[in-house]
């Protein structure tokens, strides 16, 4: 016996709904939990384990890297980016809605002095880390104007790290010293 999946825009909406079927008949199936594992690699690089895949990191030359890979904060947009991917992709499958092409433009501003221990620096940010990211989301698509639109509205609303990054999150962060 053979089964019939339903696929759009490389989905497989089956699969996707039986989940999301899972998680209405049990919504504590719907809380999960994802780890990463980070270790340093000297300088300012450092590298990343999540599940089956190893991400490495450094700085740019300007603030002491070596530039040799991507920086934490770049892979923050990159991660924003790829998570409106998809949600646009897996959204407009399940409304049927094909999509011929997605490309994101992300930029992030960050102002250095709080991260350098220079703040109070007028008409700049005291605090490290982005104060404003902007995503232009290009698609391409047979659908109507008013069916993107409604899909995108959607996605934005939704999106988890879209809203990781607009919220507080509860940040626990404790050092295990390891001794000598």
């Amino acid at each position: 016996m053979s089964t019939v999946t339903t696929m759009c825009n490389g989905v497989n909406v089956e699969v996707f709904n039986a989940t999301m079927n899972a998680v209405k008949d049990d919504p504590k199936k719907g809380a999960t939990v994802w780890t990463a594992k980070t270790k340093w690699k000297g300088g300012l690089k450092s590298e990343a384990k999540l599940r089956n895949f190893t991400l490495g990191f450094d700085e740019p030359e300007a603030v002491a890297g070596t530039d040799t890979t991507v920086s934490p904060h770049e892979t923050v947009l990159a991660c924003y980016g790829a998570c409106l991917t998809v949600g646009l992709s897996l959204n407009a499958a399940l409304q049927g809605i094909k999509i011929k092409s997605i490309e994101i433009d992300l930029e992030g501003h960050i102002d250095l002095p709080g991260f350098l221990g220079l703040a109070g620096i007028e008409g700049l940010k005291d605090l490290p880390g982005y104060h404003t990211v902007k995503a232009k989301v290009h698609i391409k698509s047979d659908a109507s104007k008013e069916a993107i639109k409604k899909v995108f509205d959607r996605v934005v609303k939704y999106s988890p790290v879209g809203l990781t990054l607009s919220r507080p999150v509860d940040v626990k962060t404790q050092l295990v010293y390891d001794g000598a």
